[in-house]
């Protein structure tokens, strides 16, 4: 396909570098209509108007029999209200929404121009409404800011101005026409205003001109492209992430703790994880190795079966039960990359002190000694 669509006026709140991710698509049609649907580009949006697309439900929490949330869809968007002794004391419109719904949303609204995390999560697999974690039992929280380093992994950028508070503390508050909500196609791949500029002037042109070319970075630079937003919170940097560009290494960035021997937390830390296997450690898997990016559908644990088995083809599996070795060609997944516990997080359950763990994948990829035995 010829790229023949006309220049505009760049309007991208990154600067004159970047071309937006519509000028992707003359080009990258196919690429693009699927990548508007899978998580990363939906690890965030702006809410303006009615939920429905989420298609999450009304629902209350009971914190104690004085106090409660009430969340109610309206026409012009999601509500969430602190209601005590039966008084409305605090209703708030969602303004912006995190996550991609395959397991919780997590929800904010303005406040000035911070942003701050609404008391409640829902999570879309449990069909619950769950106080956010990390806050108070008893009483409803509004008073949570989300700060600069979430929006460094769950947007593609987010302008900040840092502002002295009370007491000489000092808050972050962000343009808000400034956001870019989701992981969009320059978010991983880099500026591409001069890409974009030179096909719009050279359509014969086919190979690929001012962008970095993933299948020539080495296997640490293509890895951390994805570990700058998958290797946790835990990244100490002076600066925004988003100056990480396809070729940068984490290194770059001030603080940044290397996988030693550790046993990293389940949720974020898909790199360190991924660092501690052997697969990865004799060069054999990547996140590339398994994960498509561009796809809208998450292939079936079959298909990621194959994928290890095109290199494990002479494993015997000798410890195995017979009755159980009709799973091997279909699923090595649930043995060699368990659900895990995450330490981190949790959520408190409606009208009781319970908390339901939130369960993720390890990217570890292991011999797990006690599901063996489990067998």
């Amino acid at each position: 396909m010829q790229c023949t669509q006309e220049k505009s006026i760049n309007n991208d709140s990154r600067g004159p570098a970047y071309a937006g991710s519509a000028s992707c698509v003359s080009c990258h049609k196919d690429l693009s209509e699927s990548a508007v649907h899978n998580s990363h580009f939906n690890a965030s949006k702006m809410l303006t108007g009615s939920a429905d697309s989420l298609h999450i439900p009304d629902g209350d929490f009971i914190f104690n029999e004085k106090t409660k949330m009430l969340v109610r869809n309206r026409a012009d968007g999601l509500y969430q209200s602190a209601i005590i002794n039966g008084i409305d004391k605090k209703t708030e419109r969602t303004d912006m929404v995190f996550g991609a719904g395959n397991r919780a949303y997590t929800f904010a609204f303005w406040y000035g121009n911070q942003l701050m995390q609404m008391p409640l999560n829902y999570l879309t697999k449990e069909h619950q409404w769950v106080n956010s974690p990390g806050f108070p039992e008893e009483q409803i929280y509004f008073g949570r800011p989300i700060v600069a380093r979430c929006l460094d992994c769950h947007s593609s950028f987010a302008d900040v101005n840092l502002v002295q508070g009370d007491n000489f503390s000092i808050k972050e508050e962000y343009v808000k026409n400034s956001i870019i909500a989701g992981i969009d196609c320059e978010r991983c791949h880099g500026p591409a205003a001069e890409h974009v500029n030179f096909h719009q002037e050279n359509p014969t042109v086919k190979t690929a001109n001012a962008m970095v070319s993933y299948k020539k970075l080495a296997l640490t630079q293509r890895v951390d492209v994805c570990g700058v937003c998958h290797s946790g919170a835990g990244i100490q940097t002076l600066s925004s992430t988003f100056n990480f560009k396809p070729g940068d290494t984490l290194k770059i960035l001030p603080q940044y703790s290397a996988y030693r021997g550790e046993d990293p937390d389940v949720h974020g830390k898909q790199k360190q994880l991924l660092e501690a296997s052997a697969c990865y450690k004799v060069g054999k898997a990547e996140c590339i190795s398994c994960h498509d990016v561009h796809e809208q559908q998450k292939p079936t644990m079959a298909i990621y079966s194959a994928k290890c088995i095109s290199c494990h083809q002479d494993v015997k599996h000798e410890t195995l039960k017979e009755k159980n070795k009709a799973i091997l060609a279909n699923n090595c997944v649930d043995c060699h990359m368990p659900i895990k516990e995450s330490h981190a997080i949790d959520f408190q359950i409606s009208n009781s002190k319970k908390k339901i763990p939130y369960k993720l994948r390890t990217h570890r990829i292991a011999i797990y000694k006690d599901l063996v035995k489990g067998k």
